[in-house]
C-alpha cells in the first residue's frame, strides 16, 4: 500500500463528497478494490509527496556548514537526486553536538542511513547518535584528514560516495567509549562529568577512531580557534612544534584490563583504527572488529626521542622499541587527574576516565569489494 503524505486539509464540503462516496462504495460487492481507488484519487490530488515504501530508502544527510572541505551546499542536493531509489533529505548542523542530535532523530525515525559530511570530529558526532541503533552511517569527505573516509575507502566525489547506500556493504564494528570515573575515584569528590554535551548528562562518549591522552590532546586543547581557522590542520603542528618543548611525561595510576599499575606517561594513543591523522599509523596492528583497543604508550617525550622514533613509526615497526609499550586493552582507567583527553582528534575532557571497547556497536557502510585488514580479526590475516 502506498505511504501517503498529507498536504493541506481538505475542506468540510470535500469531507462530505468523500463520505458520500464511501456510502456508495460500500454497498457494491466490490467494495475493498474501489475503496483504495477512491482514497488514491482523493488523495492524488491534496498529497505533497506519494511513494512506495517497498521501493524507497529513506536518509538523512547531515552536513556541517563550517568544516573547511564540505561541499557546496548546492552541488550536494544535486548529488542526492541522483540516487536511484533513495530519498535523501539534507539538514545542516548550527553547533557543537548538534550533529549527535541529529542523528539520534534520524535513529529513532529507523532511517535506513545517515550520511555524515564534514570531517571526523562530524563523524564522531553523528556515530554517537547511531551508536547501539543498527542504523548505519555512511560519509562523505567533508573535512581536512578525513581519517575514516580514507581508511573505509570512501571516494572523493560526492556522488559516487552516495553511491554506496545503493552499492555498499554493511558492516558492525566496534566502539571506544569513554566515561567519567565514578565519584569515589575523584580526590574532590564531585560527581562524574558530563562528557555526552549540554543537554546530556551521560557521562560517556564513544569514539570512532582513536583516544589520546598527554601530549597529542595538550596541542588539541592548546590550539587556537583563530589558528585553526587560518592555518586549518597547520594549526596543529604549530602548536605541536611548541609543545614538544614544553610538555612533560607524568608517573600515572593505570588500571589495564583490571589489574594496577604505576606508568610514565607521555603520550597513550588507544587506537580502534589504524591510521593517525592521515599520516601515520601509530597503532598499526588495530582492527576495528576484534573486541580490543591497541595500545600504544610513549613514556619518556622530547624532540631528540621523538625523532628517533619517527622512522620507525613509518616503517611500522615502533612497537616494542626503547620507551614504546604496544599491546591490546579491553578496558582501561586513568585514576590520575588533570591530563588531557582528545577523541577522534577534538579536545573532550581531562582524566581521571575509564575506556573500554564496545562490541559490533555501529554499523557502517563501505564499498562492497574494501579487503582491509582493519575489518578483519587478527588471527584471519
Amino acid at each position: 500500500m502506498p505511504v501517503l503524505l498529507f498536504g493541506q486539509a481538505h475542506h468540510k464540503e470535500h469531507k462530505l463528497d468523500l463520505l458520500s462516496q464511501l456510502y456508495h462504495i460500500l454497498s457494491q460487492p466490490i467494495w475493498a478494490v474501489n475503496l483504495l481507488s477512491a482514497i488514491q484519487g482523493r488523495v492524488d490530488a491534496t498529497a505533497s509527496t506519494v511513494y512506495h515504501s517497498n521501493m524507497v530508502n529513506n536518509a538523512r544527510l547531515i552536513r556541517n556548514p563550517a568544516s573547511r572541505g564540505a561541499p557546496p551546499l548546492e552541488r550536494l542536493k544535486s548529488a542526492v537526486g541522483g540516487i536511484e531509489g533513495w530519498e535523501i533529505s539534507i539538514n545542516e548542523t548550527t553547533s557543537a553536538g548538534h550533529a549527535t542530535e541529529l542523528a539520534l532523530i534520524a535513529a529513532a525515525q529507523n532511517a535506513d542511513a545517515v550520511i555524515a559530511c564534514g570531517g571526523d570530529g562530524t563523524v564522531n558526532e553523528v556515530a554517537n547518535g547511531l551508536a547501539g541503533s543498527g542504523t548505519p552511517l555512511a560519509v562523505i569527505r567533508g573535512g581536512t584528514a578525513n581519517v575514516w573516509a580514507k581508511e573505509a575507502g570512501v571516494p572523493r566525489r560526492p556522488t559516487e560516495a552516495l553511491q554506496l547506500l545503493v552499492t555498499g556493504d554493511r558492516r558492525s564494528i566496534d566502539l571506544g567509549r569513554v566515561r567519567a570515573l565514578p565519584a569515589q575515584h575523584l580526590e574532590s569528590g564531585d560527581p562524574p562529568r558530563s562528557l555526552a554535551g549540554e543537554n546530556d548528562d551521560s557521562g560517556e562518549r564513544y569514539f570512532l577512531l582513536m583516544a589520546g591522552i598527554g601530549f597529542d590532546a595538550s596541542i588539541v586543547s592548546q590550539a587556537s580557534g583563530a589558528l585553526k581557522r587560518r592555518l586549518g590542520a597547520t594549526a596543529y603542528l604549530w602548536q605541536g612544534v611548541r609543545n614538544v618543548f614544553n610538555h612533560r611525561a607524568e608517573v600515572v595510576d593505570l588500571v589495564i584490563d583490571g589489574v594496577a599499575e604505576r606508568a610514565s606517561l607521555y603520550w597513550l594513543l588507544l587506537g580502534n583504527t589504524r591510521s593517525y591523522a592521515g599520516v601515520a599509523n601509530l597503532t598499526h596492528l588495530a582492527s576495528a572488529v576484534d573486541g580490543k583497543l591497541d595500545f600504544c604508550l610513549l613514556e619518556r617525550g622530547g624532540l631528540r626521542r621523538i625523532a628517533w622514533l619517527a622512522p620507525w613509526v613509518l616503517l611500522g615497526r615502533h612497537a616494542g622499541r626503547a620507551n614504546v609499550r604496544y599491546r591490546t586493552v579491553e578496558s582501561l582507567e586513568v585514576r590520575t587527574p588533570g591530563l588531557p583527553v582528545q577523541i577522534d582528534g577534538d579536545y573532550l575532557t581531562e582524566t581521571p576516565i575509564s575506556i573500554d571497547i564496545v562490541r559490533h556497536a555501529l554499523r557502517v557502510i563501505v564499498p562492497a569489494e574494501l579487503d582491509s585488514p582493519l575489518f578483519r580479526r587478527p588471527n584471519a590475516e
